[in-house]
């Protein structure tokens, strides 16, 4: 099956779920900080997990339950299974994984999109994946 987004839509989603995704996990982590540690307890590996454990639940959650995050339905995308049922919990796991590896590496796994013939990511092409119009 073929994706019908192009990258610009692509990544004006994932802008937009990066303000979401990252604001609920600072809300998280401060409400944590504030109720269960003092200042002296504070540090940078304990607020590193506790954001990217909140971040992998709001796209994995989002993307299993209902096929999109608020980024994508703003957007017009769902993502969907190649063979075009819901993603599985284990594929979003994929999914979450890979694409912040596509990102980290330059962006190199985005930019695979503008070369693919399906017009896939890394990250959709590895975890059999993809993203559709509305």
């Amino acid at each position: 099956m073929k994706s019908n987004v192009s990258l610009l839509r692509r990544l004006g989603a994932v802008v937009y779920d990066i303000f979401l995704a990252f604001s609920l996990a600072f809300f998280i982590v401060a409400v944590v900080l504030i109720i269960f540690f003092e200042k002296q307890s504070q540090n940078n590996l304990f607020i590193f997990a506790s954001t990217l454990i909140s971040t992998y639940f709001y796209f994995t959650w989002s993307w299993v339950k209902g096929g999109q995050t608020l980024g994508m339905r703003a957007w017009g995308v769902r993502i969907v299974q190649n063979s075009g049922k819901n993603v599985t919990h284990k594929q979003a796991l994929i999914r979450f994984i890979l694409a912040i590896f596509s990102f980290t590496i330059g962006g190199f796994g985005f930019i695979y999109q503008l070369f693919n013939a399906d017009n896939l990511t890394w990250h959709d092409r590895l975890s059999h994946t993809l993203l559709v119009k509305k």
